[in-house]
Parts: C-alpha cells; structure tokens; sequence
C-alpha cells in the first residue's frame, strides 16, 4: 500500500519509460544456451518487502513514525534481520528510498538503487533495460532476470468495494490506475522468458488477486461481495508471469495470505486486508515453496520476526530456475564516475582472441582501454582508468578484434566534488506554460524526482510542500518538462503567479540534492 499522509508513489515503470525516452529492454541480443551445454539448475529464494519510508521512519515501540524523519536505525536493523530470516537470495525492495544499497551493503551484498533489487549473487544492470530489470548471476556465466515494481497506492480499489463501488466501477478504477503501471514489465519481461531466461517479478502491487477474488471466496470472506478479475494480476498472468504463492497455496480460502497490513500508521480506519505483495515468475522456472514473512503468530505467516518492521508483510518462494547465458554485454559498476578513479566494468563476450573493453569520447575516440583477457574468457571485470580525462559522457564499448561494437553503455565522468544540479530555462514563465528543466550528476536511482516548490513571501523553505513533479528515469544527465500532463497536476497546475523553484530528490525521498535559481509564474 502506501503513502497517504506524504506522497504516492505514481506510476514508476511507465514513468521510467516516457522520462528516459528510451525503449525498455533489449532482448532481441540474448542469446540462447545453445553451444554452452545444458543450463544448471539452481535453487533461489526470491522475496518482495515494502519496508515503509526507506525501512528507518517507523517506531518499533509506538508503531507510528519516528519522531524525526529516517530517525530509527534500529528499524532498519530488523528488516535486515527479516532478509537473514527469510534465508532469501534476492529481494526486491519497495518504498527503499536511497536504502537497498544501504542494506545490501550491510549484509554483504550486491544492490541496485536503480532497480531497487539486492542479492547475495552478483547484481548486472545489462545495456538495454534502463533500470526495470537487472540481471542476478545466479551460477558462474548464467544469469536470471528480476525486475521489481510499486503500482499507486490510491485510490485502493478494496476501499472503493467496501464503501459501496460496483464491479464495474472497481474494474474502470484499476484499468485506470494502476494497469498502466505494469505495461513496460508486460511488454519487456515475456520477451525474456521466451528467449529462456528465468524471469522474476516482485512488487507492492496495491491490487488483490484475481486468484483470490473468486467465487469460492466471495461466499466466505463478508469484505469480498463479488469475484472481481482484478486487471493487474489477470494481465500479467495472461502474459505468463505466474504468480508463486497461488502456486504453492492454491486455496485462497484455506489460505488468504493477507500481506496488508500487519499494522500501519497509514491504515485505514475501517481497513480491508488483502494480499496486494507477490512474486511472480516467468520462463525456465518452478515453484517449490512460497510463504509469507511477518510478525511472530501473523495469519499465514511462515517465516515470524518480533518486532515486526514495516507496514506490509513480505513473501518469499523457492524457485528451481534455469539460468541462461547472458547477451554480450558491458555493464559499468556506477555510471558516474569522479575523473582519476578507476571504473571496473562486468563484461560477458564471446569469448575469442582480441576482444576488449574501452572507453570512448564523444567524439568515438578510444581514450582507455583493457582486453578481456586471454583467449576462452567470457566473463569477467576489467577496471578503467579516467585520469586526466575531461567531465562529460563516454560511451563504454565491447569489441571484437575487429573492431565490431558488441555491446555499448553511457558513463559520466565528473570532476571531484561536482554537485548535483539542476536547473529551469527561463527567469520567468506564464501562468500555464511548461517549465523547462535540466539536470546533472544526479544519483540515478530508480525514482529521482524534480518538483517544483513555492517560495512563499520570497523565501524558499527547506520544509515546504511540494507541488508538481516529475521523474527524471534514473538518468545522472537529462532534460525535461513539467507542466499540465505531470504528476500532481490536477492539484497544483497551472502554478499560481508567484516565484518558485525546482528541486532534484533522490529515490521518491523528500531529501533534495539540488536547489534551481529561483524563477517567476506571472
């Protein structure tokens, strides 16, 4: 579920798609395992947990928000203690705000801000898939593919039953708001599966099941007037994702698995619990166990954890996958750079005489460079060095000895201490025009926004409310608009005549980086 009294998290797959401008996924270069001999099979353990405002804004002993924002550490400590619990393997994460790399870090891990996915198996952000999924290195050279999602929170389609809303009108709600935020995994991850990669979905869909609206159901829970074929979950099961706790527990009577809520200072007075978390799996894989992570003695809960941290339980499921050789690929460990430090990159080629890693100008000359290694190596990690470069965009290139480009990537290279920054086109705008806007060395995470904030009697507060926004796809460079067809429009657009700024947040937190001049409504 998710942010009622601050902010809802709208739309981040299809955001993410129409601010990078870019299309999602590029799974017409995979490769298939033909010529590398027969896949392995191997056994993870894939979880989904929202941990509630970065995992540190909730109070174990009061259950309500920490006095302070990110004022709990010891909060953050138990959803560690959760993935220990859970004996996951990989975990997507929502509402992490800036925290998956904190806790991957913690445990040892792998993480991905951008992806918002953490494992204890190396983590590949591939070419191609502009942060929806990630590539986990399950076995040495092959790879499956985990993608991880957090649909609107509201309006919440149960409340709408509850307070008299017809299957129609529940139907129109979902079509409308939350579908939409699962067309780039519907369009991009079946491709994958198809192509033989192992493909796993974790989300805080904020929609229950059609598996569990049914008929069946409708007869013995008083909150279930009607089966409902929920358009979320009815949609990616028609694309092939399978959801893994139905798999495992296929009576949602005997077993409701309710993962909303636990417990929530946002619940709702008169609340209706649901199972709105799943796992889902797509391509060469099965599922052998799924259960729920929670609070010690919850219902369904296999996997109990006092106190518990967040407002929504978690789910894990065992999956015997088959991992699939990766496409050739280079994949830098960060896309920003500080100019005189190293940059490793992961590579996967074909392995023959020659091939080598290189960075390249923007003008395509070759100013760093390192081979892959000797003949018969595909996989590996070569390091780049940047110094005396100049700041700017590099492409980072894998080659054949021919000088064929077998995969490319963007990298930025910025001077030490260069801030974030951001930025609006003009001084002045009209009431109702767009804003222009810019941005650089941004954090990259999955959801950094830029909105605009008031500056009331020509002060611009630190703690003032945000009004429209954007989100700038997880790209460290980028150019944008916000305006009429921005998130929060029809609350705060056109902006009142007044002055203004725009700020740059990281990862859907309300902590701004970067502060533009400030500029006029008239």
């Amino acid at each position: 579920m998710t942010v009622r009294t601050r902010r809802i998290v709208a739309f981040a797959g299809a955001l993410l798609a129409a601010a990078a401008g870019l299309p999602l996924g590029s799974a017409s270069a995979f490769t298939t395992n033909q010529g590398h001999g027969s896949a392995p099979h191997e056994r993870v353990r894939v979880m989904t947990l929202n941990i509630f405002y970065g995992g540190d804004d909730l109070d174990l002993a009061t259950k309500d928000f920490c006095t302070t924002p990110n004022g709990c550490p010891r909060t953050l400590k138990q959803i560690e203690r959760a993935v220990k619990d859970a004996r996951a393997d990989i975990v997507g994460v929502q509402e992490s705000e800036r925290s998956t790399e904190r806790i991957a870090s913690a445990l040892g891990w792998y993480g991905s801000d951008r992806a918002h996915v953490m494992s204890r198996f190396p983590v590949i952000d591939p070419p191609g898939s502009n942060g929806l999924y990630v590539f986990v290195e399950v076995a040495p050279g092959r790879v499956m593919a985990v993608a991880n999602t957090h649909t609107p929170s509201d309006p919440y389609g149960p409340y709408l039953v509850r307070d008299g809303g017809s299957r129609q009108d529940v139907l129109d709600l979902e079509s409308t708001v939350r579908l939409p935020a699962v067309r780039d995994q519907i369009d991009v991850l079946p491709e994958l599966a198809r192509r033989g990669v192992p493909v796993a979905l974790t989300g805080d869909f904020n929609s229950p099941s059609h598996l569990d609206w049914t008929q069946a159901v409708a007869e013995t829970r008083r909150d279930v007037p009607f089966a409902v074929k929920w358009p979320v979950s009815a949609a990616l099961a028609k694309a092939g994702l399978h959801d893994t706790y139905r798999e495992a527990r296929p009576d949602p009577v005997a077993v409701p698995g309710f993962t909303w809520t636990p417990g929530s200072p946002e619940a709702d007075p008169h609340e209706v619990h649901d199972r709105i978390d799943w796992v889902l799996r797509a391509g060469p894989s099965r599922t052998i166990d799924s259960t729920v992570v929670g609070e010690a003695g919850g219902p369904d809960v296999g996997v109990g954890l006092s106190p518990w941290p967040t407002d929504h339980r978690g789910v894990v499921s065992t999956l015997d996958v088959e991992p699939a050789v990766p496409p050739n690929l280079v994949a830098p460990v960060t896309r920003s750079v500080t100019i005189g430090e190293t940059l490793p990159v992961t590579f996967h080629a074909p392995g023959r005489p020659g091939e080598r890693v290189a960075l390249l100008d923007r003008r395509g000359r070759t100013v760093a460079w390192r081979p892959t290694g000797k003949a018969g190596r595909q996989d590996g990690t070569v390091s780049l060095p940047t110094k005396g470069l100049g700041a700017g965009e590099y492409d980072v290139v894998l080659s054949s000895n021919g000088g064929k480009v077998l995969s490319k990537t963007q990298v930025w290279l910025y001077p030490k201490g260069e801030p974030t920054r951001v930025s609006v086109g003009r001084s002045t705008y009209r009431a109702g025009e767009p804003i222009d806007i810019s941005w650089s060395n941004a954090p990259g995470m999955g959801l950094d926004w830029i909105s605009v904030f008031a500056c009331p009697r020509n002060r611009c507060e630190p703690e003032s409310d945000y009004l429209v926004y954007t989100y700038t796809g997880s790209r460290i460079e980028g150019h944008g608009r916000i305006g009429p067809d921005s998130v929060g429009a029809e609350d705060s657009w056109p902006l009142k005549p007044g002055r203004y700024v725009v700020r740059l947040l990281p990862d859907d937190g309300l902590l701004s980086v970067a502060e533009s001049t400030v500029f006029t409504v008239s």
